[in-house]
């Protein structure tokens, strides 16, 4: 084993042995955000049984349970995170690389994930994520991706569709490229089995059959600008810059957003901007070397990082790429954001970690923030990961607030995080499935992480 690896395992046994020193773990005394409102509730005492919050109220009428593990400050304690459009290493990479970038993830209070690109690999992680024991969030998984490559007739993609559910996958990932005569076959065969299909939308598809379809989500924003600039599917030829539309910029209908909104809103599919990847990769005020010292980046490799830099730099180079077309199409994407939360379509929150200069965990807080540079308020954007993500799942009764059966995933914060999104350094615990790992411990592990 390698002496990182090695040293990974010690400092998580570790974590584990510290938080499993009692089947109850009572917060005293902290500021609540229980995301049931906006109002933050001062004086409160939390206990957690097992994996699960058992009581909540004022202090003063606390019982506390004999031999509990007892954790008193001045603390903020709200519901973990979930980011709805992680990546979890491929089976091509090694199980301890896989393992790090969970652990990463839950270092910053993200305690469900879901991966966008599956594989068998994922659901054996997805079940030793189960347990208090894996330092880990908990996973939602994908399958392998449905894409021009793989789904390539109608038959063959419904057998697909019929694996993956059969294998037990949380949903099904698209990816472009799919023709419309085996994306129609897709959503016929996955609404007949009952599995959600998700992810992108292919140039052929467009976004009016997808919604139509009843997509899960569609990520990115994907072919909004398509509908904006009037393109139908059977004219669309993606260009050099693919991404999500932006050589459509100068075509771009403002005043079709709230009507793609409401499109959305009235179909009930939900919307995983992932807003930071866009910034990152178009936004010419970012440049890549100070994005190279944003937080998180000093737990990712060296080539890594300089792989990064330069597809940014390359894109940036490119003939197509223009900086202000580049601030108005990341300008429409906020101003599509917020249509979509003004109109009632579902937002969940998502950074695509990790991808271009989005370190995991990390690049969720900074998705945050961009919600709220949307018009989002905090509690709002907030809101896009924790009671947002219960209603998407149809566990709005089990995760997402903190109330008595709900499951105890939780982070403790030093500051209010309605008013300092970003937080990531305010974090003083993660509580994931009722166990706790307090900054000492959280930093022991980011110390292992660091290649």
């Amino acid at each position: 084993m390698k002496k990182a690896a090695l040293l990974l395992l010690i400092l998580l046994t570790g974590t584990f042995c510290s938080a499993q020193t009692s089947d109850v773990l009572v917060l005293e005394n902290v500021n609540l955000l229980t995301m049931d409102s906006e109002e933050v509730l001062s004086g409160q005492t939390i206990i957690i049984r097992g994996e699960v919050i058992e009581w909540t109220g004022n202090s003063q009428d606390a019982e506390i349970p004999a031999g509990a593990r007892v954790v008193e400050g001045d603390f903020y304690v709200m519901p973990g995170l979930a980011e709805m459009h992680a990546h979890i290493p491929s089976s091509g990479q090694t199980q301890e690389q896989m393992e790090q970038t969970l652990a990463m993830y839950l270092t910053q209070g993200i305690t469900t994930v879901r991966g966008m690109l599956g594989a068998p690999v994922h659901l054996e992680l997805r079940e030793r994520a189960t347990s208090p024991q894996f330092f880990s969030p908990r996973i939602l998984t994908s399958g392998p991706s449905f894409n021009g490559n793989s789904a390539t007739d109608p038959e063959k993609t419904r057998q697909m569709v019929r694996e993956q559910a059969e294998a037990g996958y949380d949903l099904l990932k698209l990816h472009p490229g799919i023709e419309r005569e085996n994306f129609d076959a897709l959503a016929d065969e996955a609404n007949s089995v009952g599995i959600e299909f998700s992810g992108h939308v292919s140039a052929g598809v467009g976004l009016e059959r997808s919604l139509e379809a009843g997509q899960g989500t569609i990520d990115h924003t994907d072919r909004y600008m398509e509908f904006l600039a009037g393109v139908s599917p059977e004219e669309r030829v993606d260009p050099n810059i693919i991404y999500f539309g932006y050589d459509l910029t100068p075509r771009a209908d403002r005043s079709k957003i709230h009507e793609a909104a409401k499109l959305t809103a009235e179909a009930e599919v939900w919307v995983v901007p992932t807003n930071t990847l866009l910034e990152n990769v178009f936004n010419p005020d970012l440049e890549p070397a100070d994005m190279l010292n944003w937080p998180g980046m000093e737990f990712i490799s060296e080539s890594t990082k300089a792989g990064w830099a330069n597809y940014v730099r390359n894109i940036r180079q490119h003939e197509d790429y223009d900086e202000d077309q580049a601030r108005e199409f990341l300008q429409i994407r906020k101003e599509l954001t917020m249509a979509l939360h003004d109109e009632g379509a579902g937002l969940l929150l998502g950074a695509d970690a990790p991808q271009i200069f989005n370190p995991p965990g990390y690049s969720t807080h900074r998705e945050l923030q961009l919600l709220v540079e949307s018009g989002l308020t905090p509690y709002e954007a907030l809101k896009t990961g924790t009671v947002n993500v219960g209603i998407y799942l149809d566990e709005e009764n089990k995760i997402g607030k903190i109330a008595p059966g709900f499951t105890a995933d939780l982070i403790l914060l030093q500051k209010n995080p309605l008013g300092s999104i970003p937080f990531h350094d305010s974090i003083e615990g993660v509580i994931y499935r009722g166990s706790y790992a307090d900054r000492a411990q959280i930093d022991n592990i980011l110390n292992g992480l660091k290649p």
